[in-house]
């Protein structure tokens, strides 16, 4: 969607934040200190300017982070054209999760960096991906992804599985707030087949799996905020990567497609993965997705009773206790619904005649983006 002027809880202004990455050979869209009007890159700048650093980089849908530093000594990132994540655009490290993923916060003082911004950083020893995003647009608000390697070279003609992490911020259309969510990455790759066309050639795909929400920034106007704790939250469903073809001059991978689906086996959410292969033999791999799709699926099952009293039919159901309109609501504020619901005791004198179970799927009623990045190595391969 296209970017959203309006902010709750804002003060302060907009600085530019510099920043490339040193881990990349090339530098990529950096800012200088004190720019000329003349030298002030524009909005349109695309950062996309070397082949060992991709970024999902679209200001008509908001994308728009163009730089990012990661710095070891400090576990610290420095991020670049994000408004309202402080002056310095820096990040710091609050939370690592079971998979290896970090995450990290904008910093903020009184009157600067009121938009809080999170970020998830995955790296190997080739590799390295960020996905930052705002927690409190009205909608899905600026945000982006890096993905960069130190070198490329092709794998060796043949078949290969990459495993790997996966994390990403999750924010919404509709709502404030913010979701971190982890996962698991395994991606299969074949360098010979399919046969090179226009300096494209082998195949890719897989999926991201064990995809779970592990750190929440409720909407304003529930007026309460998650810990810094990363306890494990609902699922989401694998986000399934189809085959995509790969440059084999530059090692690099654009516009797959990726999808979930519900349990109902209804589409969920929807979009693009791309990245690139790194190492000295190609042996790790990285990239970003960026999909959008209902913020939330949800089922309960219910149960629905039947019976008589004095001659009179009747049905007693779960639903007598808590409405479908009430499971709504508490789905749109991003609260987990009751599994089961039981029907409340028959009246006295009652004598059932039949019980069931009804399965009701809500989806909510507004939208989330997700953008993830993913690194993963090469599986040692077997005769």
């Amino acid at each position: 969607m296209a970017r959203v002027a309006l902010v709750l809880t804002m003060v302060g202004g907009l600085a530019g934040c510099g920043g490339g990455s040193p881990f990349a050979p090339e530098k990529v869209a950096v800012i200088p200190t004190a720019p000329t009007a003349a030298e002030t890159p524009s909005l349109s700048l695309d950062p996309n300017v070397s082949s060992h650093s991709k970024f999902a980089w679209d200001p008509a849908r908001s994308l728009t982070m163009n730089a990012v530093t990661y710095d070891s000594v400090s576990d610290k990132l420095v991020i670049n054209n994000l408004p309202f994540d402080g002056p310095e655009g820096i990040y710091d490290n609050v939370l690592t999760f079971a998979n290896g993923a970090k995450a990290y916060k904008s910093r903020s003082t009184e009157t600067t960096g009121q938009m809080p911004h999170y970020a998830v950083f995955v790296s190997t020893v080739a590799m390295q991906a960020t996905s930052a995003a705002g927690a409190n647009w009205l909608g899905y608000g600026n945000s982006g992804a890096n993905v960069n390697r130190t070198g490329f070279r092709l794998p060796a003609g043949g078949e290969y599985i990459y495993v790997g992490k996966y994390a990403a911020t999750r924010v919404f259309d509709g709502r404030t707030g913010l979701e971190l969510v982890t996962g698991d990455l395994r991606l299969i790759v074949d360098v010979l087949d399919f046969d090179p066309k226009a300096g494209v050639q082998g195949d890719i795909a897989g999926r991201i799996f064990n995809r779970t929400r592990v750190f929440s920034v409720l909407p304003v106007a529930l007026n309460r905020f998650s810990s810094t704790t990363a306890t494990q939250g609902r699922a989401l469903p694998d986000v399934i990567l189809a085959e995509v073809g790969f440059s084999t001059t530059e090692g690099s991978f654009d516009n797959g497609t990726a999808e979930s689906y519900a349990p109902d086996t209804t589409a969920w959410e929807s979009g693009t993965y791309s990245g690139i292969l790194g190492g000295t033999s190609g042996e790790q791999i990285g990239g970003y997705t960026v999909i959008t799709g209902t913020a939330d699926v949800q089922s309960v099952r219910y149960q629905v009773q039947n019976y008589t009293l004095a001659g009179v039919n009747g049905v007693a159901s779960g639903l007598d206790s808590i409405s479908q309109t009430q499971l709504q609501d508490m789905l749109n504020a991003g609260e987990t619904l009751p599994g089961v619901l039981l029907a409340p005791p028959l009246p006295t004198d009652a004598v059932a005649t039949t019980s069931s179970f009804v399965d009701l799927q809500l989806r909510t009623d507004y939208t989330a983006r997700e953008i993830g990045v993913f690194v993963g190595t090469q599986v040692p391969t077997t005769p």
